[in-house]
């Protein structure tokens, strides 16, 4: 999100009003609608109301599985590899002597039914890259936060020696951060490594490119053993594939913490990071910030962003099944607190803005309180709050709510560092 002329600016401002909206409304901090339904552990397709944990993981978690691919993800690849091609430091005393700044080139296979493919990266080399900064002093293992933005690498971890990089390196202060907010491309990355988290990070675009056109093309091409188009993957699906291809690299990395792996995402990577964690259990806890619809928000009886408007906008991020069932969600036979269901009972934050009506916070409460029983299930303290504005970071679904719209602000890291120290700090 490097604008810097006018037309680029002007299709900043464009690009708002479709991934989110300016509105006058203010969500309303009680929850406003119906339980979610149908709810996780009564009867589902066929089988029994669910009561013990065994019955939940062998019998009904895969159901909603297959149901979420089926209806709004697509089908996820039959099998998977990634190796690496080439692992090297680029910066011992990075981020103002703070941390090591280190560059993976990996290459990922991709199968469908008995059909492997490779994954192509943006440059001209072979495989894409992950960089990682860990903390330069840390003691002992350290978590680590699998990070995905809307810009490119360098930009979320800023440094000249990054591959790629551009001589001047734009962190802020042009239109994209005036709109969405200081740390949209660039987290607060020093401050992260003092509290003593690691960072990885890829730009999913240099893989499956957010384009309609392109993304749709390599999405094809990835899945070309799958021939039903109503069910292909999409872009949403294959990212959270992505970062359970970092995983594969950093679960050998003894400097890292394999009970502290989290994704964290904001908007259509917020949506990515839930997916991740719903189909892989190797991540263990989940911050995705404003995921909207198909993301935490319902879809039934919902505000904001509809179906049809964003399969409509983004056809490629969703199999097009989704898009089949706009204006008639009550007909879908699982909805997304299903998907916060799969990940219990690990730690998930949601976070919100009180005026990012588009993203309907008060639908993705309503998917949290939905979620809720599987946590209960488990023994473990899921949703602890009635309202949305009683931010419970210790809980293991977290939801946090803050004035303004859609962005990643300066509210908004201390927040998340509150929620990884009380379940993974140390």
């Amino acid at each position: 999100m490097r604008l810097k002329n006018t037309a680029a600016a002007f299709a900043g401002v464009l690009l708002l009003s479709s991934c989110a909206k300016l509105t006058l409304a203010w969500t309303d901090l009680e929850p406003d609608g119906p339980p979610a339904r149908p709810q996780v552990l009564d009867a589902f397709a066929g089988t029994s109301a669910v009561g013990e944990v065994a019955d939940w993981e062998q019998v009904r978690a895969p159901l909603f599985r297959e149901a979420l691919q089926r209806e709004v993800f697509g089908v996820m690849p039959d099998a998977s590899s990634t190796q690496i091609l080439d692992h090297k430091i680029l910066n011992s005393v990075a981020f103002n002597g703070k941390g090591v700044l280190e560059e993976y080139r990996l290459a990922a296979r991709v199968t469908f039914n008995g059909v492997e493919v490779e994954t192509v990266g943006a440059d001209t080399d072979e495989g894409f890259v992950m960089n990682l900064a860990l903390p330069i002093n840390a003691d002992g293992p350290v978590p680590v936060i699998l990070m995905q933005t809307f810009c490119p690498r360098w930009n979320t971890l800023p440094d000249a020696s990054v591959a790629g990089a551009p001589e001047k390196i734009d962190t802020g202060g042009n239109i994209g951060t005036y709109i969405f907010g200081r740390f949209i491309c660039t987290p607060p990355v020093e401050e992260i490594l003092d509290a003593g988290y690691a960072i990885a990070t890829i730009f999913p675009s240099e893989i499956v490119p957010d384009s309609k056109k392109r993304g749709l093309e390599q999405l094809r091409r990835l899945s070309a053993g799958y021939e039903d188009d109503e069910t292909r993957w999409g872009a949403i699906g294959a990212w959270a594939w992505l970062y359970s291809r970092m995983i594969d690299v950093l679960e050998d990395d003894p400097r890292l913490d394999q009970s502290a792996t989290v994704t964290w995402g904001h908007s259509r990577y917020g949506k990515s990071a839930l997916v991740a964690a719903a189909f892989d259990d190797r991540i263990d806890g989940v911050i995705s910030h404003q995921s909207g619809t198909g993301g935490a928000s319902l879809n039934r009886r919902k505000k904001g962003e509809s179906v049809k408007s964003i399969t409509n906008s983004y056809p490629h991020w969703f199999a097009q099944s989704y898009a089949g069932f706009a204006g008639r969600e009550e007909e879908m036979t699982i909805d997304q607190h299903h998907l916060l269901a799969l990940i219990a009972p690990r730690p998930v934050m949601l976070g919100n803005a009180r005026r990012d009506v588009w993203s309907d916070p008060n639908g993705a409460f309503r998917a949290a309180a939905g979620a809720d029983p599987v946590y209960d299930l488990y023994g473990a303290k899921g949703l602890e709050q009635a309202r949305l504005d009683e931010w419970k970071p210790g809980a293991a679904l977290a939801f946090w709510i803050r004035p303004g719209t859609h962005g990643v602000v300066k509210e908004d890291w201390p927040a998340f560092l509150e929620f990884l120290d009380a379940h993974f700090g140390k």
